[in-house]
């Protein structure tokens, strides 16, 4: 029987073609807005060809009848999130043998109205708005004559379909975690205090906390502002108090890495005498042993995609939470 061949993935590409697998995407989504070398888009093109990667739109979008567009609005292409939502979104559309077009707007509605403008000469069948961060957004009007579906984001006003990462959730697992592995003073580090993850990973911690018999005293609750730096601060706060605490959720792996360093210039041990989760997994973070919660902006960009292809209750508000799982590592006790 002959072996199943190996699906070519984009990780395979960038290997191949000596880039990045952020260029990768950016090159295979073709993706508006952004600056790549004419000979390294090239390069990447004939590397998926020879490597017998399935077409996305840089390699055949002059080719036959193309099947329907579905196109992308997202504010920012720089940060490593938004290519976790690219290839979700890709990998789906691949699936359901439609086209992306992509555009970068910066989050500026005469951007977006212009992208909408080109999707209507494509006659795009619905559009994906994304966000590089959880928050709320107020859409250009024009984007209403599209069937559409927000991703990592939400409208102020409360229309339409979003999907976001379950944050609540989240916190309420981190704090639950830390219980069950034995910790009795738990304190946090949250981001920006306005930030709406911050407010949402904060909610549900507290009422891990409470359904597990603990309260989180005034102390022990650090508002930092998401950076490594920030979370070593933060980190040094909390152990000079009479009584530091014996485990901590910082609510990004960043300050996670910060608290980290501060406990080592410490002297203490991790997870024995503080255990630190945080949240994001990052890709630093299996480096550092770090437990932490995955944010699923992959599976927020396949939900996404099955919702916009059903066509059914765009028009409700709805908003659809994705599992942040837990990922155990080295920074707090295994439980059971």
């Amino acid at each position: 029987m002959d072996a199943v061949k190996k699906r070519i993935k984009m990780v395979d590409i960038a290997r191949a073609a000596g880039v990045s697998q952020t260029t990768v995407s950016l090159v295979l989504n073709n993706i508006d807005g952004v600056r790549i070398a004419d000979d390294t888009r090239q390069r990447v093109i004939e590397t998926a060809r020879k490597l017998g990667y399935t077409p996305g739109p840089a390699l055949n979008v002059l080719e036959r009848d193309v099947p329907t567009v579905i196109g992308v609005l997202i504010n920012e292409i720089s940060a490593a999130y938004p290519i976790d939502i690219i290839d979700g979104l890709h990998m789906s559309a691949r699936a359901q043998a439609v086209q992306l077009a992509v555009f970068v707007t910066d989050g500026v509605t005469d951007r977006e109205a212009e992208a909408l403008a080109s999707l209507r000469r494509l006659n795009a069948g619905g559009v994906i708005y994304a966000n590089t961060f959880t928050t709320g957004v107020h859409p250009t009007r024009e984007l209403d004559q599209f069937p559409h579906v927000f991703v990592n984001c939400f409208r102020t006003d409360g229309k339409g379909v979003a999907v976001v990462p379950g944050e609540r959730a989240g916190g309420f697992v981190a704090a639950r975690h830390l219980m069950e592995s034995g910790c009795k003073r738990i304190a946090t580090i949250t981001g920006d205090s306005w930030h709406t993850s911050a407010q949402r990973r904060l909610y549900g911690f507290r009422r891990g906390l409470t359904t597990g018999g603990q309260a989180l005293a005034p102390e022990l609750l650090i508002h930092g502002s998401w950076g490594h730096g920030s979370g070593y601060q933060s980190m040094k706060q909390l152990l000079a108090l009479p009584e530091p605490p014996d485990g901590v959720f910082c609510q990004n792996d960043m300050m996670a890495r910060g608290a980290l360093t501060a406990i080592a210039e410490a002297g203490l041990r991790v997870p024995q005498d503080i255990a630190v989760i945080g949240f994001d997994d990052r890709e630093f973070a299996s480096d550092l042993g770090l437990t932490t919660l995955i944010q699923p902006y992959a599976d927020m960009a396949t939900r996404a995609m099955a919702v916009l292809h059903r066509r059914r209750g765009l028009d409700a508000p709805t908003t659809l939470s994705v599992r942040c799982r837990l990922v155990q590592r080295e920074t707090t006790r295994v439980v059971g």
